[in-house]
C-alpha cells in the first residue's frame, strides 16, 4: 500500500536490503514499501528521503533512520524547534479536558492498570519526559526517571525526582533493581527493540513487569489518514507495532504476556501491552 501523493516512485527510497538489513523479528528479508516521504513533504521532519518498510511477517520499520544532525536540534524530541503537525488542535484540547475529567488521563490509566500487576515497589520511567507520569506514579511507587533530553530531564528533576540524564543503552544501572519499568511512547524511537527490551529485562527483578505503550499500526486513524497518520512521527519513530509483533518482541526477550493487547481508548491507535519477566534475556 503506497498512498502518499508526494511519493514519486520506489526508486526515491533506498531498499533496506541494499544496506544488508534483515528483519529483527523473523530474520527474513522480504520487505515491501509501506509509505515514503521526500524531504519536501510537509510531514517529513528529516532532511533526507525516509520510508517505512514492512517485512512479510508484519514487522514495520523506518529506513533509512535519520542521523541526529538530519533532524532539528540533534533529534531532541523535546526541542521547541521540532516541527509538529496537528489536526484541529483547539477541538482536541477541549475534548481532552472533558475526557480526563471523566475517565482520567492516559498516564493515569496506565498507572492504574499497571498496579493490578504490581501494586507497589521501585518504578523506573524510561523516557520520563517532564516527569508528569512520575508525579502520578509517586503516590504508589518509589519513582526514578531516565531521560536523554536535557530540557525534559531538567523539568522532571524540578519536580523532585531522581533523574538519570542518559539513554538506556548508556546508563549504568544495577541489574534486578526495579519492580516496574514504564515505556510510555518510547519503544517506537529505539534503534533495536530487541536490544532495548533485553536491557529492560536486565534492570527488572524476576517477576517484575514492563508496561509498553506505543502507537498501534493498522488502527482506524492509520487506515483513514494513510501516510499522513500522526503515529508515524515522521523521522522520529523508527519501529511501529501491532499487538502480534510487540508481543513477539517481548516473548523473545524473556517476558510472558500478562493479558491480551489493549487500546488506550476504544478504537484509538494506542497499543498497550504488559510483560512479566520470567527469565533473564
Amino acid at each position: 500500500m503506497i498512498d502518499n501523493p508526494h511519493l514519486n516512485s520506489s526508486a526515491d527510497f533506498r531498499d533496506p536490503r541494499e544496506d544488508g538489513r534483515v528483519c529483527e523479528l523473523c530474520g527474513g528479508r522480504e520487505f515491501s514499501l509501506l509509505h515514503g516521504w521526500n524531504p519536501d513533504d510537509p510531514w517529513n521532519m528529516a532532511t533526507i528521503p525516509i520510508a517505512v518498510w514492512q517485512c512479510k511477517c508484519g514487522f514495520t520499520f523506518l529506513h533509512p533512520m535519520p542521523t541526529s544532525n538530519q533532524l532539528p536540534d540533534s533529534g531532541d524530541w523535546w526541542s521547541p524547534h521540532r516541527r509538529q503537525v496537528s489536526r484541529r488542535p483547539g477541538f482536541k484540547n477541549r475534548w481532552r479536558k472533558i475526557r480526563h475529567a471523566i475517565i482520567g488521563s492516559s498516564k493515569q490509566r496506565l498507572i492504574w492498570a499497571t498496579r493490578r500487576a504490581v501494586p507497589s515497589g521501585r518504578l523506573l520511567d524510561v523516557g520520563c519526559g517532564n516527569g508528569e507520569t512520575l508525579q502520578i506514579a509517586s503516590e504508589f511507587y518509589d519513582c526514578f526517571g531516565l531521560e536523554p533530553s536535557p530540557q525534559a530531564a531538567a523539568s522532571a528533576r524540578a519536580r523532585g525526582f531522581p533523574i538519570i540524564e542518559s539513554t538506556l543503552e548508556d546508563a549504568e544501572m544495577v541489574a534486578g533493581s526495579f519492580d516496574v519499568v514504564l515505556l510510555d511512547s518510547v519503544i517506537e524511537h529505539v534503534n533495536s527493540p530487541h536490544a532495548f527490551l533485553k536491557r529492560i529485562n536486565r534492570v527488572l527483578k524476576i517477576g517484575g513487569v514492563v508496561a509498553v505503550l506505543t502507537p498501534k499500526l493498522n488502527g482506524p486513524a492509520h487506515f483513514f489518514h494513510g501516510a499522513a497518520w500522526n503515529g508515524f512521527r515522521h523521522g522520529y519513530h523508527t519501529f511501529l507495532f501491532t499487538g502480534k509483533t510487540l508481543g513477539q518482541c517481548l516473548r523473545d526477550t524473556g517476558f510472558e504476556i500478562l493479558r491480551r493487547p489493549r487500546r488506550d481508548r476504544w478504537l484509538d491507535d494506542i497499543l498497550i501491552l504488559w510483560g512479566r519477566k520470567f527469565q533473564d534475556a
